[in-house]
């Protein structure tokens, strides 16, 4: 789905209510401007919740099952801009990870 098709008020406002209405941090109430819909496949999707007080950030996965649902919130740092990007990435190959591990072990101070 389109991330600008995902991220409609009614959207925001149905994960509002079967989610989180206040923040686990500071109680504050959410209100649709602290929600972006990173994806929705209609079977989960995952939103990203940011506290317009406290700035506390949390991601969520949403799956609907049978029409249920499980909430399994994950503090996170990253903004809704980063997620984006992060999630749009190739997977790491194996060999990208040895690469790096090769650059640090020739590192002096860096330990491995």
């Amino acid at each position: 789905m389109n991330n600008e098709d995902n991220n409609t008020l009614g959207n925001k406002e149905f994960f509002l209510n079967a989610l989180a209405k206040f923040c686990d941090k500071c109680g504050t109430a959410y209100n649709p401007e602290d929600i972006n819909i990173v994806q929705n496949t209609g079977v989960s999707a995952i939103i990203h919740f940011s506290c317009h007080t406290c700035k506390s950030r949390n991601l969520v996965t949403y799956v609907f099952p049978m029409g249920m649902s499980s909430r399994s919130p994950l503090n996170v740092d990253l903004s809704f801009e980063e997620l984006k990007k992060f999630a749009s990435q190739d997977k790491v190959s194996l060999e990208d990870i040895l690469e790096v591990y090769a650059q640090l072990k020739k590192n002096s101070k860096v330990s491995v």
